[in-house]
């Protein structure tokens, strides 16, 4: 297997999520529209790529990425063109016959158009175009050969609301009209009746809707949570992972590894491996020398792109004193390892964050960064890498 660092792995280098994929179909199958939750780096992207390339479950997925759209339009717009571009539907008889004939929903779009053999996306300047209404229309009209169903699989929708919400200066107004429109395009009976929607991001769709008093535009998707390996998993993937770089490494020392990492998620082992395999091994076989060397070669200035979102993540995510607060927080456990609950309500008494600090704890959770110890009061990193990485880089 091939090792992926930081992209999006596909085809043979993407390693099996069974339990996230047979949760996917299975409320696919069900008729329910999702949102794919998890932080950043695990997996989420590769998951959607997986079930397009292998079209899983017999669904016919179109993938959209909408991190930069920042208004309604584009964002209808951007689906519209992508669903143009998937063969099985461009190329689809059934569907052109339909265009053909007038049907009273595909005859009203204006920016798709026959062309040739199949179906195109027509870019135009023209301000009347409404591609809500299109996308609707498309949508209602849609049939496709063997009565297959249309999965859309939009990456980063809390990004789009968060790009429309700073678009707004404030103003929420058009954020709000978003998301009912998107919710109406899901909840409108004909189109469900054959088209689901998997929406995912780097950022929780649930604290971003709540920040604007928007929750219930959302509270019809089903959530699947991705979370970390399981420890047996990320065994095999480092097996995996370095039997492509022709090493090895004895049981005991690949427990020493995972052990080390704590946080078991596929970027991070993969980064492990990357950096392992950069040093000379004799005869292939793997030392603990060579870990440790390797996890203090993770950290180094080069593999700062690797890392920098955290921290620049955090700063468009909070403002002003919110921002300190976190940022202190995340300091302390990289210098002291733990942090309690009530020490952090003591901090938020210095920042006058008392009726706010549950929920910039809560987004702290949700990305990534933070994790009580089990049974306790107290967080922790959940990375002792990026702990290490935020140490070293960030603190003062």
């Amino acid at each position: 297997m091939k090792n992926i660092v930081g992209s999006p792995a596909r085809g043979e280098s993407f390693f099996p999520r069974n339990r996230e994929i047979g949760s996917i179909i299975s409320r696919l199958d069900d008729g329910n529209n999702l949102n794919i939750a998890a932080p950043r780096r695990i997996g989420k992207t590769s998951i959607l790529f997986h079930l397009l390339d292998d079209s899983v479950g017999d669904y016919i997925y179109v993938y959209i990425d909408t991190e930069a759209v920042d208004n309604e339009a584009d964002f209808f717009k951007k689906i519209l063109k992508e669903i143009t571009k998937v063969e099985e539907i461009s190329k689809s008889g059934k569907l052109k016959s339909l265009f053909s004939a007038g049907h009273k929903f595909l005859g009203k779009i204006k920016s798709i158009k026959i062309a040739g053999q199949g179906i195109d996306f027509v870019e135009t300047a023209h301000k009347e175009i409404d591609y809500r209404e299109d996308l609707n229309n498309l949508l209602s009209g849609i049939e496709l050969e063997g009565d297959r169903q249309l999965v859309l699989l939009i990456d980063e929708f809390p990004q789009t609301i968060q790009n429309i919400v700073d678009a707004g200066k404030g103003d929420i107004t058009a954020a709000r009209q978003f998301l009912q429109s998107t919710r109406a395009l899901r909840l409108d009976p004909v189109i469900n009746s054959k088209i689901r929607f998997i929406f995912t991001g780097s950022i929780g769709l649930n604290h971003t809707v709540a920040e604007i008093n928007c929750s219930a535009f959302v509270n019809d998707l089903n959530s699947v949570e991705v979370s970390d390996l399981a420890r047996e998993d990320a065994l095999t993937l480092l097996d995996k992972l370095l039997l492509y770089k022709k090493l090895h490494v004895k049981p005991a020392l690949a427990e020493y590894l995972l052990g080390k990492l704590e946080w078991l998620i596929p970027f991070h082992i993969q980064l492990a491996v990357q950096e392992i395999s950069l040093q000379p091994i004799n005869s292939g076989e793997i030392t603990k020398a060579d870990i440790d060397k390797a996890f203090e070669s993770i950290i180094q200035a080069r593999n700062n792109n690797h890392f920098d979102h955290y921290y620049s993540r955090m700063k468009r995510r909070f403002k002003g004193e919110e921002f300190r607060f976190a940022n202190e927080i995340l300091e302390k456990l990289s210098v002291d390892g733990s942090f309690s609950k009530a020490q952090i309500i003591d901090l938020a008494a210095k920042y006058d964050l008392e009726e706010r600090w549950r929920i910039i704890v809560e987004i702290l959770e949700y990305d990534g960064y933070i994790s009580l110890i089990n049974g306790t009061n107290t967080f922790r990193f959940n990375s002792p890498i990026v702990r290490m990485w935020w140490q070293r880089y960030i603190c003062k």
